[in-house]
């Protein structure tokens, strides 16, 4: 069984142009509980992988909440994710061409993979591999395209016709976006005495959970057997392996999103611990005989985050 933490789930009914239901968005956590134990929050909180919490799972909740937190202030995702978007709402002039600018919501992203316009129940796939028909400024987070300005020739570009006066179609971008980073047989560590637990070391072990995973003993690649814990870059086989068995895997880990977004994360999680522990209640103040604490609705730690955060918020850019 494979283990997804993640928020903000929603089944979507959206028939996409492969006839698949519609890829979302999702959160997912930008720090491991073991990175975070680590920290001098952590340490400065007494959290340990002794600590209930570690094993509980409530630390890597938390985290979670944390990361959704730092999704829903900036507007955005920072993880890598290939996702389904749409777009509404817009018009071509045939017998006053412009080109069409569409504005991704996750940015930069990686590459846009494919390009379909939906008039009612029919699509349309846009040559995006022809360089005159499509241009791309995945740096700015959106890309254009060149509206078919005559009825005749192959390899259809935008067709202008169909969306003239009315706003019908409908513009699906399938799209790679984020700052994870790609490894291809990276060797996994053997952390089980019985060879059953193989994990990623320190630093690789946040694994994008959507992207192409793929496990590989002696170099040949297993596709059942096994699970996959992607917050930990922990595989489990069903079976003992081999004591000189080698398990590679191929993966995205989204360790390499910035510092920053990591530390907006680790204040987050260090306040809410702070919190539960000492105003579980959520007073906004204590008073006893003369000594008295007040619990104020802003405070350093936001304040910290915040600074950290303000430069990643999602601001459309402006297409001249």
């Amino acid at each position: 069984m494979t283990f997804i933490p993640e928020s903000g789930y929603f089944k979507t009914p959206n028939t996409t142009p492969a006839g698949t239901s519609k890829k979302v968005a999702f959160d997912n956590p930008y720090l491991t509980k073991d990175e975070y134990i680590t920290t001098s929050e952590a340490i400065g909180l007494g959290i340990d992988a002794t600590d209930p919490r570690y094993s509980s799972g409530e630390l890597e909740r938390k985290i979670l909440a944390a990361s959704a937190a730092v999704n829903r202030y900036c507007k955005r995702y920072f993880d890598t994710q290939t996702i389904d978007e749409t777009k509404t709402g817009f018009t071509v002039k045939p017998m006053n061409p412009r080109m069409v600018s569409n504005i991704l919501r996750n940015g930069p992203y990686q590459k846009v993979n494919s390009v379909y316009l939906q008039v009612l129940n029919w699509f349309i796939q846009i040559d995006i591999a022809n360089q005159g028909y499509f241009q791309d400024f995945p740096d700015y987070g959106y890309y254009r395209l060149v509206p078919l300005l005559s009825t005749a020739g192959t390899g259809v570009p935008l067709p202008a016709a169909i969306v003239d006066k009315i706003p019908l179609g409908v513009l699906w971008t399938n799209y790679r976006f984020g700052y994870g980073e790609d490894y291809f047989g990276d060797t996994l560590l053997k952390v089980s005495s019985e060879c059953k637990q193989y994990q990623a070391i320190l630093g690789k072990r946040l694994w994008a959970p959507r992207e192409p995973t793929k496990v590989y003993v002696n170099a040949v690649e297993v596709t059942s057997g096994f699970s996959i814990k992607y917050t930990d870059g922990l595989v489990e086989f069903d079976n003992p392996q081999g004591a000189n068995d080698i398990v590679t895997a191929d993966f995205t880990t989204n360790e390499t999103i910035p510092a920053d977004i990591k530390q907006a994360v680790i204040l987050m999680v260090t306040y809410s611990l702070g919190q539960a522990a000492q105003n579980a209640l959520g007073a906004t103040s204590y008073s006893i005989q003369t000594y008295s604490i007040s619990f104020g609705s802003e405070n350093a730690i936001e304040k910290r985050w915040k600074e950290l955060l303000d430069p990643y918020v999602l601001e459309y850019p402006q297409l001249i």
